[in-house]
């Protein structure tokens, strides 16, 4: 299950007057909090997607509840990058089971119990934020229900059944092969499922042996990510030209769909518009690999970071060196220190994605002047960031803060931000002091190799003017992986193009 779908639906929706009325009427959530600021509503941007495992809705002796207390977890974790410049778009998957810190308290937990809470999106996206560097700019959540029901309205969504599968956890049972029509309960089971058995034959067999896919949540994701395009496309296919269906997608969406209050349907017809020729199934998709890990009382997955550095690149919009922007930056302030809000509300309004985290910004004591930390790809993201602060900054290397997430601790004299940026090659440039951390990682990411002249500053009595040296270090990092399919596929995604 997932929103991807429901960006689809909304998107060919608001095509039509009616329906776009009727669209509105979705109900919406405030992430202004941790939403990144956006001063250019024709950018790139970062669609965080949530499929939850609630049942709200369904009747209780319905197949999905069984065994279920409906915990309201993030089922399903995605970002969809959409970049209307280029006409691209990308699909980034997060495995639920991830172990990472979790907002605000940040104690480690499966990244999927941060949607769990009385602020869900906000928490996850604080969580993601904190621990990959990558904004968030909007968001959409889907149910059970509403999976199902926009399935329903699509008439079922046919592919092409290589095999007969199955999961007794999920009720998932496709004997039928060759092309096939999938319905709204099946559809759901088949996202679901994270214990598929299939059979090697091209025809169901009651006799045969069924033999177990091992790859449980893993290959779940790469499965849910080639359905989810059969299922946008026929979205698309259908909607775009049928005001009928359209008006039933929306209706379906009603109750079991949830957006941020800035993602107007209007801002959603603009990209299918930009995108009308771009095909679902060129969409790259992605998950972040991990490896599993845990104990005989808890299993979950650890980010294999020298893998996942170079790969999420693209959703934190990192490009060619001196090309940063304030909204390519997250800045995370101490909520400890009384003027960190009205710091962060002025760092938003110039651009930066920043604000305040309750534990996880360690103070720098009781330094008179600023620090700002960064990690191994921050260095650009640091100076843009010193530049704009009315007074010298002390530069500190943190390797476990992630892609251009900073760090900024202001010290006891007071910190103000100027009108204007001062010229970047009037800013000193940090130096990397390469350690090795829980990250197990020491070099940067970039997928070439690259020297960089670096500037230590070290604060200094008197007139205050800062004294410097000059290093070179060169740094070289392995190329971003290729993603490629985890676990058995049994839906042929070419051949269903002809069903």
């Amino acid at each position: 299950m997932n929103s991807l779908l429901v960006v689809a639906c909304l998107g060919v929706a608001g095509t039509f007057n009616l329906v776009r009325a009727k669209a509105s009427e979705l109900p919406t959530i405030d992430i202004g909090a941790e939403a990144r600021q956006r001063p250019d509503a024709t950018g790139p941007r970062n669609i965080l997607l949530v499929g939850t495992d609630s049942g709200e809705g369904l009747d209780e002796d319905d197949p999905v509840q069984v065994g279920r207390e409906g915990e309201n977890l993030a089922d399903v974790i995605m970002i969809l990058r959409v970049d209307p410049s280029n006409e691209s778009a990308s699909l980034l998957s997060i495995p639920r089971d991830t172990w990472v810190p979790i907002a605000p308290s940040w104690s480690k937990s499966k990244i999927n119990s941060a949607f769990g809470g009385n602020d869900g999106p906000n928490t996850l996206i604080a969580t993601i934020k904190h621990n990959f560097g990558i904004s968030i700019d909007n968001y959409v959540k889907v149910d059970f229900k509403g999976f199902r029901d926009i399935i329903d309205v699509l008439g079922g969504i046919p592919v092409y059944n290589e095999h007969p599968i199955s999961d007794r956890k999920t009720s998932l049972f496709l004997p039928e092969t060759g092309c096939i029509m999938i319905d709204p309960v099946q559809a759901l089971a088949y996202a679901r499922s994270r214990h598929l058995r299939y059979q090697t034959g091209d025809t169901y067999d009651p006799k045969a042996k069924w033999i177990t896919d091992g790859s449980s949540d893993l290959g779940r994701i790469t499965r849910q990510q080639d359905f989810i395009r059969q299922a946008a496309q026929r979205a698309i296919d259908e909607g775009i030209k049928n005001p009928t269906t359209a008006y039933g997608l929306i209706n379906a969406a009603l109750g079991s769909v949830e957006k941020d209050d800035d993602l107007s349907v209007g801002e959603i017809q603009d990209l299918i518009v930009t995108f009308r020729d771009f095909s679902v199934q060129e969409l790259t998709s992605e998950q972040i690999p991990t490896v599993s890990g845990g104990n005989p009382k808890i299993s979950y997955q650890l980010v294999v970071w020298d893998q996942a550095e170079g790969l999420l690149d693209i959703y934190r919009g990192i490009r060619e060196p001196g090309q940063v922007q304030p909204s390519d930056v997250i800045v995370g302030l101490p909520a400890s220190v009384p003027t960190s809000a009205a710091l962060s509300e002025q760092l938003d309004a110039i651009g930066f994605d920043a604000g305040t985290e309750d534990s996880s910004v360690k103070s720098s004591g009781k330094r008179p002047g600023t620090v700002i930390r960064y990690g191994l790809r921050g260095i650009e993201a640091a100076r843009v960031l010193a530049s704009w602060l009315d007074g010298e900054a002390t530069y500190e290397f943190d390797a476990d803060l992630p892609g251009r997430r900073l760090e900024l601790l202001p010290g006891t004299a007071p910190l103000a931000l100027l009108e204007t940026a001062r010229p970047l090659d009037q800013v000193p440039v940090p130096v990397i002091n390469e350690r090795r951390t829980g990250k197990g990682t020491t070099t940067t990411s970039s997928t070439t190799s690259t020297t960089v002249p670096t500037t230590s500053t070290t604060a200094t009595s008197g007139s205050g003017a800062p004294s410097t040296t000059t290093t070179t270090t060169t740094t070289t990092a392995p190329e971003s992986p290729t993603t490629t399919a985890i676990g058995f596929l049994p839906l042929d995604a070419e051949r269903a193009a002809s069903c």
